[in-house]
């Protein structure tokens, strides 16, 4: 029987070439998306958990808190772990991570000569007890037990090696430094949140050998035991930093606890902490699920429109089945196995098309595409469902009407009450303007906010500054090449920073002394003197840094003050004005310093953040940067110039700079790419609500062709008969178009409150949508208008 219906269904759809193109179209462009969609929904939502009892482990934080002030941050003190496996019982094993590229890159020579690296990371020997890679090469065991060991990925003695897998026991140099390699491992995942290629022994580290609680430069982790209360563990953290901070907290005035989060909801967490690989908010799966479920319905709602329209068209066909003795069931189930044969053609469409298209969707989205997870059992079973949901919510509605119809009612020629369609095809038509409304609304708000977060002045230049990362052990040549690059004219302004004045983080703190009775946190920014002239910042009240202001250091080792130069939130927190803080004492960090100037506020953080309080600070031992301001222009000159001092200086470290304003750009990523996928699917969803807006036109066309034939006839020209197809649908497109205005109002509420500064919405964006919408759906309509009114009337009156 179900044999039958099917070469039936597939005659009909062969018969009507037009309805099964734009129905197959429409499916296999939304099933694409969706399952693209979910492709990347799956990459991020499994991270981590490829890593053995991944459902025990955590990673360690820090929350400091004072005076009702509060910083997280995901760096601990190297002292942890060990104190952690020592004390607590509920720990099996814990780790720790030293991501040195937050500090320098680092030069590799595997006897080739030097290659500049930064996925360089210090690991402890318990690393891969927590995350067990698979060993290609070495022994098992412990594989970083002894200072200047080395493990590498299998890419990385890939490209260092001839023969990667024999490189166990060679030599390679870091820095200068002789490692021996002591195992290949397999690569990272993608979706794991730790991505390194090179993996040396912590213990080689000065903290490696002796652990301290200060600094925090070190990303921890533990195993839990499988029967441990996590309640409990959390109090006995409590107790641990009581017992090894409480006098300090106690004198300073500030609170530190340590805190944990699951292994598998780092990636998922809150993105705005410092990670090893960026962090996605968990919101955006739950937008980018939303956008895949609503292209499928789209696709759907295409085929109840053209199946319900076309109705009337097979009611003989309807009426003969049933007076030959055919019943409903059978006439439901040949008419259902018609959008099952289209679902299918399809999903087979699509799934040629997501193959061709992967190179492309990856560079796009920058996440593999698995699309062999497709082909597993499971992903099988999965695109089987997906198949037969598809066509029984495509051809459920058609069927039941087309199946219902009476022999004598389905013979006849006035149906149209009969089949009850006219109201769901214009609710449904509605639906899909209101999705391709609102998904153009919400790229353009998007897009809004991020133009807005490009072109804001951040108080500081950002333009024509360059950025070039060294190591601790150049520190002692930077003078040199600073004066050199200055001599010879290729930069304007030169200064030395321990961050980037994008993302400044370092903590601090300043406590009652001096002049000052209050106590609270802020973020400390260490430079040299020209810090302010480099990045051009305003300073309000004071003067700037000169070459007689001596160092932090310096001043903690001896009785002098050190000079500070504040930002306004700073001077706020004291409780003083711009003009009246100038020359006043306070207590540092420690340090009584003085305050020499005050600078107008600057953005040194993403604008998720408002702008606290910050310090700046002369410590030039504590940089790792330079900020070259470059002359306006053209910058290869300066560039050039600037390249052969550098050698000179460092013959055997290449010149990698960075644009400071293409580093401000990479802050907002996340953002980015969400911007790109709603430009892309919001154009998808678009061409499909038009595929099925032909589809429906095209049928009213034929419909009405001997209506369109005797105005034509009567002296209509063709902006008549336009008028005649489009008023129905121009009447939907404005009931969708007051639904997408409440979403938008809803979507930018939700989107712009994780930026503490937001850009206003204009009504602009709401008029454009819903303008540029209209306009694609009136080419539609004109597009087939004109085939229509094109028509010789003389051979369309003729017929019956």
């Amino acid at each position: 029987m179900w044999k039958n219906y099917f070469i039936v269904s597939f005659r009909n759809l062969k018969k009507r070439r037009l309805y099964t193109g734009i129905n197959v179209l429409g499916l296999t462009v939304a099933i694409v998306s969706f399952l693209a969609i979910a492709l990347f929904i799956y990459h991020e939502a499994t991270y981590d958990r490829m890593y053995g009892d991944a459902d025990r482990v955590i990673r360690f934080s820090q929350r400091f808190s004072m005076a009702g002030e509060e910083q997280v941050t995901s760096m601990t003190p190297s002292a942890l772990v060990p104190t952690l496996m020592e004390e607590m019982e509920e720990v099996e094993v814990g780790t720790l991570i030293m991501d040195y590229s937050i500090f320098a890159s680092v030069l590799v020579d595997s006897g080739e000569g030097n290659q500049e690296e930064n996925k360089f990371a210090y690991v402890d020997e318990n690393f891969f007890e927590i995350f067990d890679l698979k060993l290609l090469a070495g022994a098992d065991g412990k594989l970083l037990s002894e200072p200047n060991q080395i493990v590498l990925t299998e890419s990385t003695a890939q490209r260092y090696f001839q023969k990667p897998f024999e490189a166990v026991g060679e030599i390679i140099k870091i820095d200068g430094k002789d490692f021996q390699v002591t195992g290949i491992v397999e690569n990272f995942p993608s979706n794991s949140h730790i991505d390194f290629d090179f993996l040396a022994s912590f213990i080689t580290t000065r903290h490696g050998k002796d652990p301290q609680w200060s600094p925090a430069n070190y990303y921890s982790y533990a195993k839990l035991k499988p029967e441990t209360d996590q309640k409990v563990f959390a109090g006995k953290l409590d107790q641990m930093v009581e017992k090894y901070f409480g006098e300090e907290m106690r004198t300073y005035g500030f609170e530190v606890s340590v805190i944990f989060q699951p292994l598998t909801s780092i990636h998922l967490g809150f993105s705005q902490l410092k990670h090893i690989k960026p962090a996605i908010d968990i919101k955006n799966l739950y937008i980018f699920g939303t956008v895949g479920f609503l292209l499928i319905l789209i696709g759907i709602i295409n085929y109840v429109n053209l199946a319900t329209a076309e109705a009337t068209e097979r009611n003989k066909e309807v009426g003969l089945r049933k007076v030959l003795g055919a019943d409903r069931p059978q006439l439901f189930g040949q008419f259902l196995s018609e959008s099952m044969i289209l679902s299918f053609v399809g999903l087979v469409f699509s799934l040629v098309i997501l193959y061709i298209l992967k190179g492309n969707l990856e560079d796009f989205s920058g996440i593999p595409i698995q699309i062999d997870l497709l082909f597993s059992p499971l992903g099988f079973l999965m695109l089987l469902g997906l198949m037969m949901l598809i066509g029984l919510f495509s051809g459920f509605y058609p069927a039941l009407i087309l199946s219902g119809m009476e022999p004598l009612q389905a013979l006849g020629k006035k149906i149209s009450g009969a089949i009850g369609g006219a109201w769901l095809r214009r609710s449904l038509v509605v639906f899909q303007f209101f999705v391709s409304i609102s998904l153009l609304l919400a790229t353009f708000i998007v897009k809004n906010q991020l133009d807005y977060m490009q072109t804001v002045n951040l108080g500081y230049d950002r333009e024509q500054v360059i950025a070039l990362n060294f190591h601790y052990n150049m520190r002692n040549q930077i003078p040199a090449l600073k004066s050199e690059m200055e001599r010879t004219g290729s930069v304007p302004s030169i200064s030395l920073s321990n961050s980037l004045p994008i993302f400044i983080q370092a903590g601090y703190s300043v406590s009652p002394g001096g002049d000052n009775d209050k106590d609270f946190m802020i973020t400390g920014f260490a430079a040299d003197h020209d810090i302010l002239k480099t990045l051009n910042l305003n300073l309000l009240a004071g003067t700037d840094f000169s070459d007689q202001d001596i160092h932090l250091s310096m001043a903690s080792e001896s009785e002098d003050e050190m000079n500070v130069i504040f930002n306004e939130a700073a001077i706020k927190e004291l409780g003083w004005t711009i003009e009246e803080s100038i020359g006043r004492k306070v207590n540092y960090n420690g340090t009584i310093s003085n305050v020499k100037g005050v600078v107008q506020n600057f953005y040194f953080n993403s604008l998720h953040h408002h702008v606290g309080p910050l310090a700046i600070f002369i410590e030039p031992s504590e940089a790792n940067w330079i900020l070259a301001k470059l002359p306006a222009g053209d910058p290869k000159e300066s560039l050039a110039k600037m390249e052969k001092v550098w050698k000179g200086t460092y013959p055997d470290r290449p010149f990698n700079y960075r644009f400071l304003d293409d580093e401000y750009g990479k802050l907002y990523q996340s953002e980015q790419n969400i911007s790109r996928i709603f430009q892309l699917f919001s154009g998808i969803a678009i061409f499909i609500a038009c595929m099925g807006l032909f589809g429906l036109v095209s049928y009213v066309a034929m419909k009405r062709t001997k209506e369109i034939s005797v105005r034509k006839v009567l002296g209509a020209d063709s902006l008549d008969v336009l008028k005649v197809l489009s008023s129905d649908f121009f009447v939907l497109l404005a009931v969708s178009a007051v639904m997408s205005v409440g979403f938008g109002l809803w979507f930018s509420s939700m989107w712009l409150e994780g930026f503490a500064y937001k850009t206003n919405v204009s009504f602009f964006i709401y008029v454009l949508s819903i303008f540029l919408v209209a306009v694609i759906a009136l080419m539609t309509i004109v597009y087939r208008t004109v085939k229509v009114f094109r028509l010789n009337p003389a051979k369309t009156l003729k017929t019956d």
